[in-house]
């Protein structure tokens, strides 16, 4: 098949180098000339311990005209661009599929204007991007995909490549993976830690247990399950560094917005009151600013 992947970041780039492995046609869309060029000339450097092999991809700063699936693996903050964008190029066309895979739910509220079909979707591969075109598969996992809206049959033959496993609740599938992110990824980034930290140190998980706490009550999920998807989360990831510390460390925006403000704004509407996520929201928040300032 022919896919588009929009967005050459650390998620991107795997998922061009593993479906490029099998044997589909790649064509990855980059913000920047020079990256597109690279990856052009040089294909995609894909890493897993000792493997090191180089993959064939197309690149562009502009969609393609014709593909059977579009997967958009940009920021979170990008996401209304790119849907602007498609619109232009597919505009009114029933095609192609299409496969949102961000972190947050602040995303969602875009999809309704769609009309090609659409899923979303959550990884659960580790990835680090190295340069422009290298990518290192830090962990295994699956990429977690569930209907939005249409029918969506072309998905379903990527699964030898990415072990994807499919479900009925979209709502919920997002919904977990973003309680995870409102613990882990502002904690990890204001204290400058790995994961695992969070469980070893006492005061850390204290205010980690609060976070998912809020979260699991704004969103009508069970909070001891997802405390306990957390804690294993953290457990398997115990030396990684979330995306939003690697955001903070390279002065780059970081999701806050997604993901622990997509948590306020459906506080707000509910009259509750969630002083933790309040906390590291205006905190992240207060870090980029003075990245900024730097600037």
């Amino acid at each position: 098949m022919n896919i588009t992947i929009i967005g050459a970041g650390a998620i991107g780039l795997l998922l061009g180098a593993k479906l490029s492995s099998s044997g589909h046609t790649i064509t990855m869309v980059t913000r920047r000339e020079d990256q597109a060029k690279n990856l052009q000339q040089k294909g995609i450097r894909y890493k897993n311990g000792d493997l090191e092999k180089t993959y064939e991809v197309h690149a562009s700063t502009s969609l393609s005209a014709d593909p059977d699936i579009v997967i958009v693996a940009v920021k979170s903050y990008n996401v209304k661009d790119v849907i602007s964008s498609i619109t232009h190029t597919y505009g009114t066309r029933k095609s192609p599929e299409l496969l949102f895979i961000p972190n947050g739910m602040e995303h969602v509220r875009y999809l309704d204007s769609l009309v090609q079909p659409v899923s979303v979707g959550t990884v659960k591969h580790g990835a680090k991007k190295c340069d422009d075109i290298t990518v290192i598969h830090t962990g295994e996992g699956s990429l977690n995909v569930s209907s939005y809206s249409g029918l969506c049959t072309a998905i379903g033959e990527l699964n030898n490549s990415l072990s994807i496993e499919y479900k009925d609740n979209w709502y919920k599938l997002l919904a977990e993976k973003l309680i995870i992110n409102c613990g882990i990824n502002p904690l990890t980034a204001l204290f400058q830690i790995s994961n695992g930290e969070l469980l070893t140190n006492p005061r850390f998980f204290g205010l980690l247990r609060e976070l998912i706490k809020e979260s699991s009550n704004v969103l009508d999920l069970e909070f001891e399950e997802s405390w306990n998807r957390v804690q294993h989360v953290c457990k398997l990831t115990a030396m990684n560094t979330s995306s939003m510390l690697a955001d903070v460390r390279a002065a780059r925006r970081t999701e806050i917005d997604a993901i622990s403000g997509f948590v306020l704004k459906e506080a707000s509407l509910k009259g509750m009151d969630v002083p933790f996520t309040r906390f590291v929201f205006d905190a992240i928040k207060g870090l980029e600013l003075k990245m900024e300032e730097r600037l």
